[in-house]
This record gives structure tokens, sequence and C-alpha cells, in this order.
């Protein structure tokens, strides 16, 4: 870092062998790597081609003015050379006839006698820093028709500028709205993404290293992904001044994992989770319960009598027809999970939802039945109900619970059954 600093940036010179130019050299030798250039070997292909990297150049006025200002054109128009800030010198600004032109053409600034070195050299740097303020304002242009969302913040996490405006964000429906100086928390509709993307953030202020990780949003009727990719920017002398992030759309590419991902865990035949799933979900499901949680025991009924009497494809369709019964129920669709644990054996848990409302589930289950059948048979099931209060309730046990209470009713059921299949 510190060879990097001592590093002198290069300026051209076409000087015609004048005084003023010879002072000019000798202003800018403490600062700068000055490159002399003689006017009369001076062509725009030379420096374009022999000279790779400098990072102004100082030309006489009236050399300036030739071919109708051509050098203007040439250096604009060419992307290495647009971003470099030519300066114009003048003998004598009082009786010189082409500065104005100049400055109309693109010159960045004029610089003439006296030649005061403080003047001088302030000059210089500030036309290297308009002429980077503009480059960085067209990569900024450019960057906005990429599908990514590219953005800066500063040491603060307050943003700088970025790419595009979502609509995750809470703003006015006003033209003049800008992102530039404002938070996560300010703007974002999602506040538990916003209060995350800040303690990303202040993490990377932290270690100095960068993140990634993909947050899923549900706003204005659409569930998207966001891959979030941030990284620190540092000073030339090492500390970190801000962060550069990227943001892109990998709701496609999420969705087909989840796709893939819950394929692995369904069950084939009923299409509801199976039983690889169900231990891997009731495995975190003390920790991460949305209390209470109701868990349903569920059991095929006669099913024995109907593989007997038709086979065991249309025992498969009784077991699918039972699945099916489930999946239907629409207070099962907003709160629950289904699982097939065995050959005719299901589990529903049921979040948010205390043991009354699952009983009153179970009756639906009971009273929709009769639209579901098999060669004329309406499925039947036995079921139990057990719930999980909070997460110091054993998950074991509960489900122990609803299993006893399911093969206590499954018995009564096979005392109660008269009616041959």
């Amino acid at each position: 870092m510190e060879n990097q600093k001592n590093i002198k940036k290069t300026i051209i010179i076409i000087s015609d062998g004048s005084e003023s130019f010879i002072k000019i050299k000798q202003i800018l030798e403490e600062n700068f790597n000055p490159v002399i250039i003689d006017e009369s070997s001076y062509s725009f292909e030379y420096i374009s081609m022999k000279i790779k990297y400098f990072s102004a150049l100082i030309i006489r006025s009236e050399k300036a003015a030739e071919n109708n200002y051509e050098i203007f054109k040439q250096f604009s128009s060419d992307p290495l050379l647009s971003p470099v800030p030519i300066i114009v010198c003048c003998h004598d600004i009082s009786d010189d006839s082409y500065t104005e032109k100049c400055l109309e053409y693109g010159a960045a600034d004029i610089i003439y006698p006296p030649f005061n070195k403080k003047f001088i050299i302030y000059k210089i740097h500030s036309a290297m820093h308009l002429k980077n303020s503009a480059t960085f304002y067209q990569i900024e242009n450019m960057l906005k028709e990429l599908p990514s969302n590219i953005y800066l913040k500063d040491s603060k996490g307050r943003y700088i500028f970025a790419t595009h405006y979502w609509h995750h964000l809470e703003h006015p429906d006003d033209p003049e709205w800008t992102i530039r100086g404002k938070t996560d928390a300010e703007i974002r509709k999602d506040k538990a993404n916003a209060q995350k993307a800040m303690e990303a953030d202040k993490e990377i202020f932290k270690t100095g290293k960068g993140t990634a990780y993909t947050i899923e949003i549900n706003a204005d009727g659409q569930r998207e992904f966001l891959e979030i990719i941030k990284q620190p920017l540092r000073d030339e002398n090492g500390c970190i001044s801000g962060i550069i992030g990227l943001i892109n759309n990998v709701t496609e590419r999420e969705l087909l994992r989840i796709s893939l991902e819950e394929s692995a865990m369904i069950d084939e035949l009923t299409c509801v989770y199976n039983r690889r799933f169900f231990e891997q979900y009731t495995a975190s499901l003390e920790k991460s319960g949305k209390y209470p949680v109701s868990i349903i025991s569920a059991d095929c009924n006669d099913l024995k009598k109907v593989n007997d009497t038709y086979g065991h494809l249309v025992g498969d369709e009784y077991i699918r027809m039972t699945a099916l019964l489930f999946r239907t129920n629409t207070t099962i669709q907003h709160k629950g999970r289904i699982f097939r644990t065995g050959g005719d054996e299901f589990v529903i848990i049921l979040s948010e939802t205390p043991l009354n409302e699952a009983e009153n589930i179970i009756k639906q289950l009971q009273n929709e039945a009769v639209h579901f059948s098999v060669k004329q048979k309406n499925v039947s099931i036995s079921y139990g109900a057990s719930c999980l209060e909070n997460k110091n309730t054993s998950f074991r046990k509960c489900l122990d619970n609803a299993d006893k209470q399911m093969y206590k009713n499954k018995s009564e059921y096979k005392k109660n059954q008269r009616n041959p299949l």
C-alpha cells in the first residue's frame, strides 16, 4: 500500500519549448511524473498507442485549436482517453483568442502566468477528480442496463447509489426521490430483511470480510428470492470506506431447487410428505415450532378388507383418496403439513393451532369423507389428536398421545362395525 502511495501519476506536456512549459515541468516534478512531448512530434496516434497510462494532458491553447479543435473530439470518442482531462495553457490570458473555444469543446481547465505552484497543482487535481466523477456517472448509467442491482454504501451503511429501485422499497411516487443517504431500515418494506442487511453490513465493517446470502421476500403478493453479495470497499490506506453490493433475482433458480428438494420429500403414491421428511421436520419442530402445534394421527379403516376383496391396486387408490381428503381441507392447506408415515398411516402437523381447533378439523374431515369413495365405499379413517403447547413439551410424547387416542378410536370403530364391505 505504501508503494502505491509513492507512485506518481503521469502528466503529458505537449511543449513548444518556451519558458512557460519549462516552468510548468519544474512545478510538476515534485508531485507528478511529467513527460515532455515536443509539439512538432505530437500526434494523437502516438500518445494513444505509445503511452498507455497517463492522468492528464497539458497543451498550448493554439495547438489545441488546430484542425477545428480536433484533439477534444479524439479524446472524447476514445473510451480509454475520455476520462483524461485536457488542460490548456496560454502564455497571455488577456490576449488569447482560443481559450474560450477550448473550454466549449471540453477543456477541463486553463493555466496561465504567473505560474503559482499551489494553484497549478490544485487545478490539475481538480480536473482529474472532475473527470473521474463524470466517468463514474457514465459507468452508473451503463450498469443500469444490467438486470442485477448494483449499489454502494458509505461507512455508515447509507446508500450512495443503486442502479435499480425495485418494488421491495418504500418510496413515494416522486421522480425526484433518491435512495442516496438512506438506510435499509428507512426504505425496505420487509423490516426483518432490512435488519438482516444492516447486521451483515456491521459484520463486514468489523471483520473486513465480504458475505453472500439469499433472502426470501413476500411483498405485493409475490414470492421472490434475492441473492445478496457484499464486499468491503477500501481507501488508499486500506481502511474500509464503504460496501459494494450486488443483488440478483434468483427466484427461478431457488424455486427449482425447492421443487427438487420437495420431490425427494414427497410420497409418490399420495403426493404428501414422506417418512424421510417427517423425521427431518420433526427433529427441529420443538426448537422452531409456532406454538401451539397440534398433531393429528390418522389411520385408514378397512384397508385389509379392500385389499382382500378388490386387490392391492384398489387398496392403493383407497390410500390415495384418504390423502386427497386431507389435502383438500382448506385449514390444513393453510396451517398444516401432511405426512404418510406408514402404509395407511398419516400424521398431520398444524402450526399455531390449539387442540380444540384440531378436533374441529377432525370433525370437518369426517363430514367431508362422504365425498371420497372407492368402489362405492366411502373412505373411513380413525383419528387421534394431541397438542404441543410450548417448546418444553416433548414432540414424541405428544405423538404417542395422538397415536394412543387414534388406536382407541380404531378399536371402537371395529367393535361398532356391523355392515359387511
